[in-house]
């Protein structure tokens, strides 16, 4: 039984810090099996891509700022509030998040601590824990993006629209407000909804995409996103409102119209460096007359 001013015994046993004695005591209690298992947990952290090593650099040197103390017995009363005070920091660690978003108008790409590489469309985040990733490899999405995952254990991706799980493959998710599809470009994955008791496995050349609340399954011969090197979104048969939500996450415009102006659905493509030419591809086909602002910040929807 342990305590320490300020409940140092796991930090400096992590930190590699206790005396000899200390340690075979420490490893004989039976708090010892729970501290094992948050230091693999902490073996599994890797700086991300875009991680700038802020929150780690703080938790370290938190950790080698705290002065060491003897090791007493507890009685009863004391041993409770340390292990309250343990309880609490890995409580901490254990709901420790990254998170991560591109910005409007950008492209980013981000590594996960197994090498998975994910490329950001626009306005898209993500959020994991790096602590638990080695038993537990969850990203959560908003957005659209790109999975290059590595061989390895069960990985999942969740959306509000569901689950996607996959072993090694590559595959697009675009998940932004109320609509959904997803690309397998290789390998084989599954996706899964359990509110709408929706679940179905795709390969290589497969779609998924939600309409309404219907699941519809088609094909595709692409070997990458267009997004991703072409600088460019496709659509086909999207609702209108959806592609408004695309054109905003690249440009960081907003729309000013009535709701019969948006009407239908989209089936075509827009660049995402021309402004007028994106508007000009998908309001011109759709019949809709518009005027975009001065400051190029507003797009105004007209009626003809």
């Amino acid at each position: 039984m342990f305590e320490e001013k300020d409940d140092t015994i796991m930090a400096r046993w992590l930190s590699g810090k206790l005396t000899e004695s200390e340690r075979a005591e420490f490893e004989a209690s039976t708090e010892y099996e729970e501290y094992q298992k948050l230091a693999q947990g902490l073996k599994a952290f890797q700086k991300p891509a875009y991680e700038k090593e802020l929150l780690r650099n703080k938790i370290w040197k938190g950790i080698e700022n705290q002065k060491p103390t003897k090791v007493i017995r507890l009685k009863p009363l004391y041993y409770a509030a340390g292990i309250a005070a343990s309880l609490v920091l890995l409580f901490g660690l254990f709901f420790y998040q990254i998170d991560f978003t591109s910005p409007t108008g950008e492209k980013s790409v981000f590594i996960l601590p197994d090498k998975t590489e994910v490329y950001l469309n626009a306005k898209t985040s993500i959020s994991y824990n790096p602590i638990l990733w080695s038993f537990n490899k969850k990203i959560l999405l908003d957005g659209e993006a790109l999975f290059h995952v590595t061989k390895g254990d069960n990985f999942k991706v969740e959306t509000k629209s569901g689950t996607i799980s996959v072993l090694g493959t590559t595959f697009n998710v675009n998940a932004r407000s109320n609509f959904f599809e997803l690309h397998c470009y290789e390998g084989r994955i599954l996706y899964s909804n359990q509110n709408e008791d929706q679940e179905t496995y795709l390969k290589r050349g497969d779609v998924v995409k939600i309409q309404g609340k219907i699941l519809v399954k088609s094909k595709h011969n692409d070997e990458q996103p267009s997004w991703l090197n072409e600088g460019r979104s496709s659509f086909s048969n999207t609702e209108l409102l959806l592609v408004m939500e695309a054109l905003k996450a690249h440009y960081g415009i907003e729309f000013d119209f009535e709701p019969d102006m948006a009407q239908g659905h989209f089936t075509g493509t827009f660049v995402h460096n021309d402004l007028e030419l994106a508007l000009k591809s998908v309001f011109v086909p759709m019949g809709i007359n518009y005027t975009l602002t001065e400051d190029q910040k507003t797009v105004i929807l007209n009626a003809r």
